[in-house]
């Protein structure tokens, strides 16, 4: 199969699914408590609780151009949740909300959730030209929301990242039909 000098067959997008490294609720009713190992997430308003998830993949790159969180939610929610980024280590089996990372403003938001389904969020603006990256997870809903947590497998948070190679010049596809490839995963 050969291309048009220049069409742009071979610059197709890139995209990779990264499952999460970490991920952890904590919450202010019980604030030593670690909840690493649950199989779920949490996000509350009252009493406040946060989850927090890491994923180690590297948004250096200018040739990234979409990053989208997805989270498997259990519950509806017309609130939904917000994404912050987090500065700050933390361990997935030591974490708890004393000893939490800050959260770094801006935020985007989910917008509604449907129960037994997947909501993917924009979060490009908030990791561009990270080098690893911890999002925690808010609402100000009364009713909260629940999530799969990366300990129940395929239903776990994935961060999805789209390249789109940055090659201005004309190039030609023959034979084999390869693209670029985005990195590998660390």
């Amino acid at each position: 199969m050969e291309a048009l000098p220049g069409a742009g067959f071979d610059r197709n997008p890139q995209i990779r699914a990264y499952r999460a490294k970490a991920d952890a609720f904590v919450s202010e009713s019980t604030p030593r408590r670690n909840f690493g190992r649950a199989r779920q997430l949490l996000v509350d308003s009252s009493p406040p609780v946060r989850t927090y998830v890491r994923f180690d993949v590297d948004l250096t790159s200018s040739d990234i151009s979409h990053v989208n969180l997805l989270l498997f939610s259990r519950s509806r929610s017309r609130t939904g949740y917000r994404v912050q980024l987090v500065y700050g280590r933390w361990k997935e089996r030591a974490i708890n909300f004393v000893n939490a990372p800050e959260l770094v403003p801006p935020s985007v938001a989910s917008g509604p959730l449907r129960a037994r389904a997947w909501k993917a969020v924009d979060v490009t603006s908030l990791v561009a030209g990270e080098k690893g990256v911890s999002f925690a997870l808010t609402t100000e809903s009364r009713n909260g929301a629940v999530f799969r947590s990366r300990e129940t497998g395929f239903r776990g948070p994935r961060l999805v990242v789209e390249w789109e190679p940055n090659d201005t010049t004309g190039s030609t596809t023959t034979g084999t039909g390869a693209s670029p490839q985005p990195p590998p995963p660390p």
